[in-house]
């Protein structure tokens, strides 16, 4: 278009030069092409000016741009220096011929003790780097062996090794060689000094927890995702023979017995739906050389919150519990002696909780109740089943008692009809039971049916009272003799006053006469009644149910029984009865017989002692005291003498049945263990001792009966 455009300018100026050389017709269209060809050429120069100023607008544009995106990239490149060199490690990059490309400043820092690195290094390799180094460290380690120095870190470089240095600045440096796709290394430099000490410090800390752990009786052990071991602690070689890098990777099946395996498999299920909560596992484990030790597991899956990604894991302790185990089988083994020997009992046996109901009760006492069962009995209130339970007062004092309070058992007797309607007598003992805490929880009763027994036992007291009063006989014949003897004496003086009377001698003149002889023998026959009726009294068999009597008048009655014998033996008799005296619960013919019989041997033993030289024996005393202490309740009866005294072998079995100290013939050993069964049975004691005067002494202790119990009239009466 430009060519054209200057052809069209120099057609036209040679037309112009021309003239008028031609005609006028050519001449105008000569100029109309001339002009044509010439707004040809300036419309063509026009388009290829636009296009120059367009390319070189653009030209400019790319300019800008390139220049834009090196600024950019200048300043990325400067953000990412920036940021590489913020970071704590250094970074070095060698190519794949080993020289030196880049690194950042942390890089520098850290060797910086060495004389560091600058931008004039780049492009040396490796080797030449360390070359560079090892000039500088000469200076600073002259007797350093730096040859090899440089030779083990060229052989790590090739190897790409990695590995924990302790530099000569003291810090401790994590060297890293990473090989990167273009061939090139990347040699990376971190300060591990802090990281060092505190894996030492958590190495320390693990070493303490290991000892700590390894010095439990108990083994500790931990189990992953998978279920299977991933920590087990050394006990658990002494427990079940494992080391436990032995058991690491397997599962609690291996070591626990087969047939416990569905009950581990529902103890993991409920960890699985109660995650922190502790469960507690008792089965038997399989040891190394395949036998079997009881063990108990307290196993616990930590919460979702303080596991790793929420992963089901458990921990726990193993116990060893086979002591405890065969201890419990044979605890349990003495269980089933002890309840086949209470079943087999003949006593009632029951236990009551603190309501009085029964918990437990044996076949002695069911069987005593024909149509009932065990089912039947347990739970039930004791006063349900059992008669004349004792004052319920008692058993609440025992369990209001504190763990000090001093709590003692009780004996009492009670009776009860059969079911063939005969009356049976029982002796009972209850006893509290406390708990671990001192606290009285439990009461057991203790039932013996002595009906048999008593029987026998009041046979033998009343044996021993028939000997007794055949021992008494010869002293009450005298005594009764000599009310006879003066009736006769009055019969025969009045008989023989009236013979020796004139028939004229009227009655009246001789009334005095007769009234007088006449009330002799009436008091000398009352006296001889009142002896014979004292007698009939201690020889008659008491009534069976025991009652209220008088103390003082009972001992009365025993004394008087004796006065006339000890009175021929020369022995004085004293009675020392308090007034005031309450009523004991009993049968008075029964305590006069222990008493009789304590006198009797104590006159004997008076009447043996004999005088010095083998004299006549001279006379003695016997004592009979009553006296009530009113802040105990009980009421103590004492007979005392002032004969030779006990001797000390002889008092521990003096209550003993058949022993006497007396000679062949003369005793049958039964008066005192009688007269202990006697009071005992009116829940009594009784105790003998030496006088410290000389002579020996027997104290009786009753319980006062209630004050509100009628007195009825004493057997003796």
């Amino acid at each position: 278009m430009g060519s054209l455009a200057g052809f069209g300018v120099l057609a036209t100026i040679a037309f112009a030069a021309a003239g008028g050389s031609r005609s006028g017709g050519f001449q105008s269209w000569m100029l109309v092409v001339a002009l044509a060809i010439c707004s040809a050429g300036l419309f063509g120069a026009t388009i290829l000016l636009w296009r120059a100023e367009r390319a070189a607008a653009m030209a400019r544009q790319a300019a800008e741009s390139a220049s834009t995106a090196e600024a950019r990239a200048m300043r990325d490149v400067g953000k990412l220096e920036e940021a590489l060199n913020v970071i704590p490690v250094g970074f070095a990059l060698y190519d794949r011929h080993e020289r030196l490309v880049a690194f950042n400043e942390p890089y520098n820092r850290m060797i910086r003790h060495i004389g560091g690195i600058d931008r004039t290094m780049v492009g040396l390799t490796y080797e030449q780097v360390l070359t560079h180094y090892e000039g500088q460290m000469k200076a600073a380690f002259p007797d350093r062996d730096l040859s090899a120095w440089k030779a083990e870190y060229l052989k790590r470089f090739h190897e790409r090794t990695s590995i924990d240095l302790q530099w000569e600045n003291g810090r401790v440096v994590r060297l890293a060689q990473i090989q990167i796709p273009s061939g090139g290394v990347v040699l990376m430099r971190m300060d591990v000094s802090d990281l060092k000490q505190r894996e030492q410090e958590a190495l320390a800390a693990q070493k303490r927890f290991d000892v700590l752990v390894n010095s439990l009786s108990d083994a500790v052990f931990s189990t992953d995702r998978e279920g299977r071991f991933s920590y087990v602690s050394g006990a658990m070689f002494s427990l079940l023979g494992y080391r436990p890098d032995e058991l690491l990777g397997r599962r609690p099946h291996d070591i626990t017995h087969p047939d416990d395996h569905a009950g581990l498999e529902a103890c993991i299920e409920r960890l699985r739906q109660n995650r922190g909560v502790s469960i507690a596992f008792a089965h038997r484990g399989l040891c190394k050389d395949g036998t079997i030790r009881q063990v108990d597991v307290r196993m616990m899956a930590t919460g979702r919150a303080d596991n790793l990604g929420g992963e089901f894991a458990v921990t726990g302790v193993v116990r060893d519990v086979q002591r405890q185990h065969e201890l419990a089988e044979r605890l349990r083994y003495e269980l089933q002696r002890l309840d086949s020997v209470v079943q087999s009992s003949g006593a009632a046996i029951v236990l009551v909780d603190r309501d009085m109901r029964i918990i437990m009760a044996n076949n002695g006492f069911i069987n005593a109740r024909p149509g009932r069962s065990a089912q039947d009995v347990i739970g039930q209130p004791l006063r349900a089943l059992v008669e004349n339970v004792h004052d319920q007062g008692v058993f609440d004092a025992w369990f209001a008692a504190g763990p000090s309070d001093p709590v003692e058992g009780l004996e009492y007797e009670s009776s009860r009809t059969d079911h063939q309607g005969r009356r049976r007598n029982y002796h009972i003992t209850a006893n509290p039971v406390r708990d671990t805490a001192g606290l009285v929880q439990h009461i057991v009763f203790l039932a013996v049916d002595e009906t048999e027994r008593r029987e026998a036992e009041l046979q033998l007291f009343d044996s021993s009272r028939l000997a007794t009063v055949g021992e008494m006989a010869s002293g009450v014949a005298h005594e009764i003799n000599q009310p006879l003897t003066i009736i006769r004496f009055a019969a025969e003086s009045l008989l023989e006053q009236l013979q020796d009377a004139s028939p004229d001698v009227s009655l009246a003149s001789v009334s005095g006469l007769i009234d007088a002889k006449l009330s002799r023998i009436v008091s000398q026959t009352e006296r001889a009644a009142l002896i014979i009726q004292e007698l009939k009294g201690f020889a008659r068999q008491p009534d069976a149910a025991p009652r209220p009597f008088d103390v003082p008048a009972t001992l009365s009655a025993a004394a008087q029984l004796l006065r006339e014998q000890l009175r021929l033996s020369g022995i004085e008799q004293e009675l020392d009865l308090a007034p005031g005296c309450p009523p004991v619960r009993g049968h008075d013919s029964r305590l006069q017989q222990v008493i009789i019989n304590l006198i009797l041997n104590a006159r004997d033993a008076i009447l043996e002692r004999g005088a010095p030289g083998g004299e006549t024996p001279r006379g003695g005393m016997i004592r009979i005291g009553a006296r009530h202490l009113a802040s105990t309740g009980k009421v103590v009866i004492t007979v005392e003498d002032d004969g030779p005294g006990i001797p000390e072998a002889v008092l521990p079995r003096l209550f003993e049945p058949f022993f006497t100290t007396k000679p062949t013939g003369k005793g049958t050993g039964l008066g005192l263990s009688v007269g202990y069964q006697i009071v005992r049975q009116m829940g009594g004691t009784i105790t003998a001792e030496n006088r410290a005067e000389g002579g020996a002494r027997f104290i009786m202790t009753l319980d006062a009966a209630p004050t509100d119990t009628g007195l009825p009239a004493t057997d003796a009466a």
